[in-house]
């Protein structure tokens, strides 16, 4: 980057908590989950597009490898941004998506008349088990702090990718050198 670039931080924030404040909210948060972390992919992706506008209204380069630094930057916020949404909903509501998980399991048929085989019938009263603990445990700032943690660790690698993806989609190209001064005619 050149003495010229624009400030990443605007992209970068906005971006960021934009995508993980909507990641934060807990249906939209298995949606997410299920589409391979495309909200995180997104705001890689949606991070560079807006640091590559501010590169071409500045006249700089912006190139894959600058926009996997703003989509690294941008999943940083994103995963504040969602766990700061996620902890809200959790206070307020508390974990809704782990009631309706549970409910969705103890409708599905169990071991019995050909229903699931033994193996897989002890695995699904394994995870009915541990959704209710999970639901009993109150939410605490340990964990807060250990999604925090691992939405970093998602972010660091998805919003990077979305961020490279950007930066060969959007790419500037560097600015035309000025041409050569034209030297002033001979004297006569």
């Amino acid at each position: 980057m050149d003495d010229r670039s624009p400030d990443m931080l605007r992209s970068t924030l906005i971006s960021g908590l934009l995508f993980g404040a909507v990641a934060g909210i807990p249906f939209v948060s298995l949606l997410s989950c299920a589409t391979c972390c495309g909200l995180v992919w997104g705001c890689g992706l949606f991070a560079a597009w807006l640091y590559s506008r501010s590169c071409r209204a500045a006249g700089v380069e912006f190139r894959p490898s600058t926009g996997t630094v703003v989509g690294l930057v941008a999943g940083a916020f994103h995963a504040l941004g969602q766990t700061i949404v996620d902890a809200v909903f959790k206070l307020a509501f508390g974990d809704v998506a782990g009631r309706a998980a549970l409910r969705w399991m103890e409708a599905q048929p169990g071991s019995g008349a050909g229903a699931l085989p033994p193996g897989a019938a002890a695995f699904q009263d394994w995870a009915k088990e541990a959704v209710r603990r999970g639901l009993e445990e109150p939410i605490s700032f340990v964990s807060i702090v250990f999604g925090f943690l691992f939405a970093v660790l998602v972010a660091a690698v998805f919003s990077t990718l979305g961020g490279l993806i950007g930066g060969a989609l959007f790419r500037v190209p560097p600015a035309a050198a000025p041409p050569d001064p034209v030297p002033p005619p001979p004297a006569v």
